[in-house]
């Protein structure tokens, strides 16, 4: 042998024609014709299936890219990192929250990195930037963050045929939100704010539609920009003869608006009902305090879920941060175990595009947020929670007080309802507290 490991040429043994092959020379060559006439399946043990993850680990969505990483890696470690034989290998990229820089990580991990597909996506702006990558590129897509925008996943111009959602979406939260305000609550007027960019203006016009739909109206809508500071102007703005103020404030900004609500002394005036319960996002509890007393919020998801998968997640969850989870690492974890139970569904033949995107959509499973199933699709049927913060062992949690079971994304209504409106949700932007616009049907 060299010192490279490689054995040297032997001139004299190579003439002698008559002298017969040892086993050592043997058992290399036959262990690579067992490999070369081997089964597919004992080929393909060996490579690595890769996985593209896309989140924001650092601006202002960046608690939300972590959290949902954590969960992702909690569900793939549970596995060993492996399904169907294949090792998954994680490749992560910080987008950011950029649509921008998100698009250019997606082309650097599939062109350059090889995944064979993408997940993770906090923001819905990158989450329809990526989408438009993924559909032109024909690579799966698995949303498994706040990547909420509705539209990626109803009928029209922006549905993707290889992208499923296994997290949430706008509309599902702020359906139920509304639903609960009107019949549970009695409001019949409210103020609604939220960050001004897709997801926002999605999120809170579904709940303004649903809330006119009952008989409810929005009588003031105001948007503050993504990273905020200061919202006093748009608090002191505030209807004071409204029934509740309705929000939808992400990440750091969440944090804050709660803060100055509670500090220009608008809690102990108005109910709050946090949608998507992005203010009350359960690392803000301990900075907020008493301020987080009493808030309501409408979410997929809440700590306080008394199942058997979600105490085992809780504890798993604590003991490796040493906080409680909120929606993102529950989200991560679920988006992982549909990917693995997808992959372990085709054996982990991903060479065939759709065939994975139809064993996606046919994933079930009890999940720390309930039980797990998605439409045609592609998005998810879950449950969602109204929450309230209350004292839970001396720390502020978020305590579910009503549940909605098997919600669709269509919910309360079929596709056939959701398309016969005129104008898309995104579209609506200034039109809120016009309860004829919202509600209009072709």
């Amino acid at each position: 042998m060299t010192k490279s490991g490689k054995r040297k040429f032997d001139g004299a043994a190579a003439r002698n024609t008559k002298r017969r092959p040892s086993f050592r020379t043997i058992l290399p060559a036959l262990a690579a014709a067992a490999l070369a006439l081997g089964s597919p399946a004992s080929v393909q043990a060996a490579d690595p299936i890769k996985i593209g993850i896309l989140l924001p680990l650092s601006g202002v969505f960046a608690a939300n890219g972590q959290e949902a990483l954590v969960g992702m890696k909690m569900y793939f470690d549970e596995i060993g990192n492996e399904a169907a034989g294949h090792k998954l290998e994680l490749i992560i990229e910080d987008e950011q929250g950029k649509p921008d820089v998100a698009v250019t990580k997606a082309r650097k991990l599939v062109e350059r990195d090889g995944a064979q597909m993408l997940t993770g996506i906090v923001s819905s702006g990158v989450a329809l930037a990526v989408s438009a990558f993924s559909k032109e590129s024909k690579v799966p897509m698995i949303i498994a963050a706040d990547g909420g925008v509705t539209e990626l996943t109803v009928p029209g111009p922006l549905t993707n045929p290889y992208l499923v959602r296994t997290s949430q979406n706008g509309r599902t939260p702020s359906a139920v939100g509304a639903d609960w305000a009107y019949k549970k609550q009695g409001w019949r007027k409210v103020s609604v704010i939220a960050s001004d960019y897709a997801g926002g203006v999605d999120t809170i016009a579904e709940f303004v539609r649903n809330f006119c739909t009952l008989g409810g109206k929005a009588v003031q809508e105001q948007f503050p920009p993504l990273g905020t500071s200061d919202f006093g102007p748009f608090l002191t703005n505030v209807d004071r003869s409204v029934d509740a103020v309705v929000i939808f404030e992400p990440g750091a900004d969440g944090l804050r608006f709660g803060q100055q609500y509670s500090e220009l002394g608008l809690k102990a005036k108005l109910p709050l009902l946090d949608v998507y319960g992005q203010t009350v996002y359960e690392p803000n509890l301990p900075q907020l305090g008493d301020a987080a007393l009493g808030v309501f919020s409408a979410l997929h998801y809440a700590a306080m879920i008394k199942t058997p998968e979600n105490e085992r997640f809780v504890a798993a969850f604590r003991k490796l941060t040493g906080k409680m989870p909120s929606d993102n690492g529950p989200d991560g974890y679920v988006g992982a175990h549909a990917i693995a139970d997808a992959i372990k569904a085709v054996d982990g033949h991903l060479d065939d595009t759709m065939k994975f995107m139809a064993a996606l959509k046919a994933v079930k499973f009890p999940s720390p947020k309930g039980d797990i199933a998605l439409d045609s699709y592609g998005q998810v049927i879950q449950s969602i929670y109204i929450r309230k913060v209350e004292k839970v062992g001396g720390e502020d949690a978020n305590v579910p007080v009503a549940d909605y079971h098997n919600i669709d994304q269509f919910w309360p209504g079929t596709v056939a309802d959701y398309q016969s409106y005129k104008y898309k949700t995104t579209a609506l932007k200034g039109s809120m507290t016009d309860c004829a616009k919202m509600t209009a049907r072709n």
